[in-house]
């Protein structure tokens, strides 16, 4: 179950209803924040970052009939719902997915950023900054205009712009969001030559293109 990106009032309805029912709720620290609105006595488990998630689903169903993983944003939407699902199909384990409110578009707004807007850009690109295996992503796949958003930005933003760069002018228009929708957010704007000098904390997005520039018109009513 996706519990959104970060500001636990982006629940949806739906997965609200199944926090409520739910006999357990297995969570990490960046879905941490939405189990406030799990059932008062549902068991609630968090898991650290060397757990076999299926390994701890199997444990818990031998006595509970609801379990809910949350997870971040939108769990197919670069997370990796769709491998433990398969996972527990392969097991014969009965599963439901409840769709999130995604990062992609929702930390930009957050940021006073719109990903399209007439005169501005009608096209958007998402890729995810590392790639499986910790690979950064080859940005000389990106295209030449438009919206581009990164997700998990991470700190190989100065080896990421160089590959930017390759395709996009170096006075192109980039913001880096740092934990976006939480209470901490934080929007740095500048050029795509100065991404260089960059280290951001993670989570991180990176927003590139002229929308960046609607910040300073909206932000005020953000």
């Amino acid at each position: 179950m996706g519990a959104g990106p970060g500001d636990p009032e982006l629940l949806t309805l739906k997965g609200l209803k199944y926090l409520q029912v739910a006999d357990v709720v297995i969570y990490d620290k960046l879905t941490a924040q939405a189990v406030v609105y799990a059932r008062e006595n549902s068991v609630k488990y968090m898991l650290s970052s060397d757990e076999d998630e299926i390994e701890v689903i199997r444990r818990y169903l031998r006595g509970y009939d609801v379990i809910v993983r949350l997870k971040n944003g939108d769990p197919y939407v670069f997370g990796r719902g769709p491998q433990l699902c398969y996972n527990m199909i392969a097991e014969g384990i009965q599963c439901e997915v409840i769709p999130g409110v995604s990062a992609v578009n929702s930390v930009p707004a957050y940021a006073g950023i719109p990903l399209t807007s007439n005169g501005f850009s009608d096209m958007v690109t998402v890729v995810s900054g590392v790639t499986e295996g910790g690979k950064l992503f080859d940005f000389s796949k990106v295209p030449d205009k438009g919206t581009l958003v990164v997700l998990m930005a991470g700190k190989r933003l100065e080896e990421g712009s160089k590959g930017l760069m390759s395709r996009r002018s170096p006075l192109d228009d980039v913001a880096v969001v740092e934990h976006g929708t939480y209470v901490d957010q934080r929007v740095s704007v500048m050029k795509l030559k100065d991404l260089v000098n960059v280290r951001p904390s993670s989570p991180s997005m990176l927003i590139l293109g002229d929308v960046v520039k609607m910040r300073s018109l909206l932000w005020k009513f953000s």
